[in-house]
This record gives structure tokens, sequence and C-alpha cells, in this order.
């Protein structure tokens, strides 16, 4: 009898209890992360400002285990009065767990501009894929800001099979009938991969004519030698740091912020 208790005294209390049992689970506390919803809000913006002549983007990427360095960065970019949103490239966290995840939308959550998620490959470990469909939607999306189309797909080749998928990124690319667009630009968590270049000439074949990665932790900016498309990749965000994009109707420049901003340039990258 004496056994008998010992074992059920402790499930009696855990069971008045609401705390996580487990760190395996996927009903994450992250409001506003949505991306259909940010989405919302962005293009709310545009009916509300009209037509501009530019636009700006915070470019921020691989936030993971750096939750005060997230949310100092967002501090900085909310101070800014041009910046129309966020995008937060990928690698949220580090090993796909509940916790993590709230720790990081904690800190994205004192951001005043909505936030555009893309999934990178830290994202989809663990349990991560099914909290990343749950708490910021597909892996996959575009939509389309001041005649200017972001389309944003997932790469992550380790943790997926078959990505990026071909025809979709040609039927997001293709022009609707009358469509009046400036710019086509691509985000994805990883650059293409050194064995993977010809994936730059396929994105620009399709008229892509810019793109933003991250996963490198540190800045770059490049396109291939023989087709000149730009891929600028952002560094991590220790230390407050994060990418600027402009986009003017005929070109799109970008900064390096560290937290100061600095022009990038771009440079020639000659295959091996």
């Amino acid at each position: 009898m004496k056994f008998l208790i010992l074992i059920l005294l402790p499930l009696t209390l855990l069971s008045g209890c609401k705390y996580a049992m487990s760190p395996w689970e996927t009903d994450v506390d992250c409001p506003g992360m949505w991306v259909p919803d940010n989405i919302a809000r962005i293009q709310q913006l545009e009916a509300q400002q009209g037509v501009k002549d530019s636009f700006k983007v915070a470019v921020m990427g691989d936030p993971q285990m750096r939750p005060e360095d997230v949310q100092d960065a967002i501090e900085v970019i909310n101070k800014r009065d041009d910046i129309d949103f966020i995008f937060l490239i990928g690698d949220l966290v580090e090993i796909g767990i509940k916790q993590e995840y709230e720790w990081t939308c904690k800190a994205l959550s004192h951001s005043n501009k909505p936030i555009i998620s893309v999934i990178g490959n830290h994202d989809s470990l663990s349990y991560g894929k099914e909290i990343w469909l749950k708490t910021f939607g597909p892996f996959d999306f575009s939509f389309t800001y001041q005649n200017t189309k972001f389309i944003a797909y997932n790469d992550n080749k380790y943790e997926f099979e078959n990505v990026p998928d071909p025809l979709w990124l040609k039927q997001e690319a293709d022009l609707e009938e009358g469509e009046i667009r400036n710019h086509t630009i691509g985000v994805s968590h990883i650059a293409p991969w050194d064995e993977q270049l010809e994936l730059s000439l396929y994105l620009k074949f399709l008229n892509f004519d810019h793109m933003l990665h991250a996963h490198n932790h540190r800045f770059d900016f490049w396109q291939l030698q023989n087709v000149m498309l730009p891929h600028y990749v952002v560094s991590d965000v220790r230390d407050t740091q994060f990418g600027i994009m402009t986009v003017f109707p005929t070109s799109i420049t970008m900064e390096n912020c560290d937290p100061a901003c600095v022009p990038a340039t771009v440079r020639i990258r000659i295959p091996n």
C-alpha cells in the first residue's frame, strides 16, 4: 500500500500543474508570427500609403540561441520609420524544439513592423517542421508589394526531399496577364550550394533579378560571372547585425548594418 501511494503522489501533484512535460510539443506560444497575417499587414500598409518611389526592407538571419541580440536588432529597426517590414531568413532556433521557438518569438514580439519568416535548416530539426506549419505557415509562399514580387522557397535539402521545386518557382515567377512588375526577388535560407550553382542560372532564366539569403553567418554579396544574378547573404544577428534592402522601380541596393549601415558591394564570383 505504501508503495502504491509513493507512485501515485507524484502523478497527482503533476496533474494539477500546467507545465510542459516534454520539449517535443508542437503547440508553441508565438503570437504575431503567422506569415499570412503579416503579409496582410504589409498589403494594408500599401493600401494606406499608395505607390511609393522606393521602399526599404530589413533583412535578418540566424537568430538561433541569441534572443538578446535579436531583441537588440529589433529595437534598432523599430526606430527606423523608413523600413516597411522585416524578412527573417531562417534558423530561428538551433534544434527545433518548443522552448527555443518561444525564446526567439519573445524577442521578436517587440517588433513594431510585420515580420516575414522563411524556414531554415535548423528550424526543420526535431519537431520543427510541424511547429513551423502550425506557427508560421507554409514552407513556400509569395506576395507582391509595390509592384515587386517576393518568392520565398524552401531549399533545405538535407531536411527535405526535392527542394526547391522548380515547377513551383516557374509558376510563381511567370507574369500574370496585365501584371505590372518592377522586380522578382527570391528569398531562401541557403544560397545556391557550390555543387548546385546551376540553380542561380535557372533563377536568372525565370527572370528573378535579386536574391536574399542567410545561413553562412557572415555578410556576403555575390553574383556568378556568367549569370549576373545578385545573391545577398545577411550575417547572423550577433552584435546587432542585419541588412537593409532599398527597392527602387529600376534598381535595388543593399546595406550591411553592424549596427551602423554601410553600402554592400556585389563581387563577381568565378565558379570552380
